[in-house]
């Protein structure tokens, strides 16, 4: 990190010092007394160099962030990495560096205030060296700690001068901070219903394509069903079993202007989690702007630990104050998603979703929030027949 605001602090009185040793030289060179001579030059001589030392001795300092990116939850613990160089001659007896991050995150030993959490730590480094401080820190809550300001204090190694250096543009290191869980009632609501790839013991569907056995033939089985190969092995005709299938994608749908935001987080990071659990594919809608196609957060279908990283990244994102879409808007784009999702999944207030009329092939169910507990309800059964009927 180079091109910091530096400013030297060397104190008002070491002017009448430098005076002072100006009259001591002056009056031992006239009265001829080489003594004060002597000594007045040793006190120029050091506050020169003492100047000179404050002046130079962080022109060179370079301070770089090792680790760019530390995730992690709530509760765990995380280390920031600084790398401080000094390739100069000169040694940094008594350093101190100030480090302003957001308050989602808390310094050991720091102090965390409203908005920032911030630290104090003492250093030293010789001459043409490097040292690695490493700071840790505790995740408080859900967000991105950045830091946004830089600051090293270097004293001079003898009087009381200072040299301050600072930073305060951001720097390339985050903290992202996943959400906690909050446990969802009512997923016996979400079951699988319509053809699909998703593996279920009970369903009318099957995948053509899988073979997970073969049973003995049966009148009534269709011709292009028998397994000519395992009938020749078994001298008796077999029929091929298919595994049982059926669609169980969910369509997650979220109103980042609904109330009790981080409630409805942690019940979305519940969903999530449990989706990835039992390989259900999902997709991500928020209705927060953004440039470039589309306009708005959208994460398409999939699946796994690495889908489940991309969602709680973005869920880790948000933020109240982003500016939103509005719910009309919002309103046709989770309609077209929802023509080929059997499974919504709105995250809203009611008052903000009146009116909304979904596809009726899609099940649509709500996120209810109500005392710091989620349960996940049937969402205008009767009126989205109504809106088909009409």
């Amino acid at each position: 990190m180079t091109k910091w605001n530096q400013q030297v602090d060397n104190l008002t009185h070491h002017i009448y010092f430098r005076v002072c040793a100006f009259v001591i030289i002056a009056i031992g060179f006239f009265t001829g007394h080489p003594i004060l001579f002597f000594m007045g030059s040793l006190y120029l001589i050091y506050f020169i160099v003492s100047y000179y030392y404050l002046d130079k001795v962080g022109k060179e300092l370079r301070v770089t962030i090792v680790d760019g990116q530390v995730k992690l939850f709530p509760g765990e613990t995380g280390v920031i990495k600084l790398k401080i160089e000094q390739p100069s001659w000169i040694p940094i007896f008594s350093g101190r560096i100030q480090l302003v991050a957001d308050n989602n995150i808390e310094f050991q030993n720091g102090d965390r205030r409203t908005r920032i959490s911030q630290l104090h730590l003492p250093f030293s480094l010789m001459s043409r060296s490097e040292t690695v401080l490493e700071i840790p820190f505790t995740a408080k809550e859900r967000g991105v700690a950045k830091l946004h300001h830089i600051e090293i204090q270097i004293s001079h190694f003898i009087d009381f001068g200072k040299v301050y250096l600072q930073k305060n543009d951001l720097t390339k290191f985050e903290a992202l901070v996943y959400s906690e869980q909050l446990p969802v009632t009512g997923l016996e609501r979400i079951l699988p219903k319509n053809q699909g790839t998703y593996p279920t013991r009970s369903s009318l569907f099957e995948d053509a394509s899988t073979i997970i056995g073969t049973r003995d033939y049966a009148d009534g089985d269709a011709f292009n069903r028998i397994h000519w190969k395992a009938s020749a092995r078994v001298s008796n005709l077999q029929t091929k079993v298919h595994e049982k299938t059926s669609q169980y994608s969910w369509l997650i749908v979220f109103d980042i202007r609904s109330g009790n935001m981080e409630e409805r987080i942690k019940g979305i990071t519940y969903l999530l989690h449990h989706a990835t659990k039992f390989n259900i594919p999902f997709s991500l809608l928020v209705n927060i702007k953004r440039v470039g196609t589309p306009s708005y957060f959208e994460l398409p279908y999939g699946e796994g630990k690495r889908h489940l990283q991309s969602a709680l990244t973005i869920l880790a994102r948000l933020q109240g104050n982003s500016v939103s879409i509005g719910m009309p808007t919002f309103e046709r784009i989770t309609f077209q998603h929802a023509l080929n999702s059997p499974y919504v999944i709105l995250c809203g207030e009611e008052e903000r979703l009146r009116g909304w009329q979904m596809p009726p092939s899609a099940t649509v169910t709500k996120l209810d929030v109500m005392d710091s507990q989620c349960t996940l309800r049937i969402w205008r059964t009767v009126a989205r027949k109504e809106a088909v009927n009409g």
